[in-house]
């Protein structure tokens, strides 16, 4: 039994005749018999009541007739769902973010992204850069947005969409908040909060080695893992901290945010991260084309 028989009996139903039905199927008449009587030994029943005049439908007929249209129905559904999926229609994306993703790249690549694709199910979930590659890596999500530089995995690759640069984050009566020409190595000797280097270990060890290239261990006395809360913590005086520069959109008024001078412009950035066997991936792609089409 396939698709083809059973919209043969359907037209079959309609017209009554094999000579009608056949001229609508564009086919000549004794294959369209040989294939009803093929689906009628298959069933074990007949289905047709052949007659001088054309034919009728059994009582096994009339009761399948409409088994026989549904189930027509849903294939053209499956086959119109599979077109739509495969066009990047619809579908689901697994998309996970660092926290700095969503002070502007985010919110912007996910407007962009459902403008152009609205029944498609986007699945999100917040992770530091470590745990986003590692998901990768397990197939467990589709597309990343993680901090770059990023560990390093065979089988993803990643693509750099933004280059930031670290700037001091410092309470606004800090004494250093007004000095001019303000250089990292300042501030040796100042309290730092650090971003937890569980969560985003390549951030922690870029900023470990900015502070050892200017001369110095930070000393540092506080932890976190999230952006508003190390910039939170900068303004309740209780150190300072070294930050990317789009944090500055974060910016409380009892925060004071610095350049440095002789900090390298291009010192880490955001990265979209996938897996490199799905680069070709259609909905892999129209979300990498938002992101990219995000960035200021």
């Amino acid at each position: 039994m396939n698709l083809k028989q059973l919209h043969q009996f359907v037209v079959l139903s309609e017209t009554l005749s094999f000579t009608k039905a056949a001229a609508r199927l564009n086919m000549s008449q004794p294959p369209l018999s040989v294939s009803i009587r093929l689906l009628e030994d298959e069933i074990g029943e007949r289905l047709l009541q052949r007659t001088t005049g054309g034919v009728t439908l059994t009582a096994v007929g009339q009761s399948l007739i409409e088994h026989a249209r549904r189930t027509l129905f849903h294939a053209e559904q499956f086959r119109q769902t599979a077109r739509m999926v495969a066009g990047g229609q619809v579908g689901n994306l697994r998309i996970s973010f660092v926290a700095s993703s969503t002070i502007s790249l985010l919110p912007r690549a996910i407007a962009h992204f459902r403008a152009d694709h609205p029944m498609v199910d986007l699945r999100l979930s917040e992770a530091g850069t470590n745990v986003i590659m590692a998901g990768l890596v397990d197939g467990l999500i589709d597309i990343g947005l993680v901090r770059s530089p990023a560990p390093n995995y065979p089988s993803v690759a990643t693509v750099i969409v933004q280059n930031n640069h670290y700037v001091a984050a410092l309470p606004e009566n800090h004494p250093k908040a007004r000095k001019v020409n303000l250089r990292l190595a300042d501030l040796a000797g100042e309290p730092f909060i650090m971003p937890s280097p569980l969560e985003g270990s390549a951030t922690y060890m870029s900023m470990m080695h900015a502070c050892s290239h200017a001369g110095f261990v930070p000393n540092i006395v506080q932890e976190a893992s999230q952006a508003q809360t190390i910039v939170a913590l900068v303004e309740s005086g209780l150190g300072v901290a070294l930050v990317p520069n789009l944090w500055q959109h974060l910016a409380p008024r009892a925060v004071t945010f610095r350049e440095l001078k002789g900090m390298p412009k291009a010192s880490l950035g955001l990265a979209v991260a996938y897996r490199k066997e799905e680069e070709n991936a259609v909905l892999l792609q129209a979300f990498r084309r938002s992101v990219e089409a995000s960035v200021q």
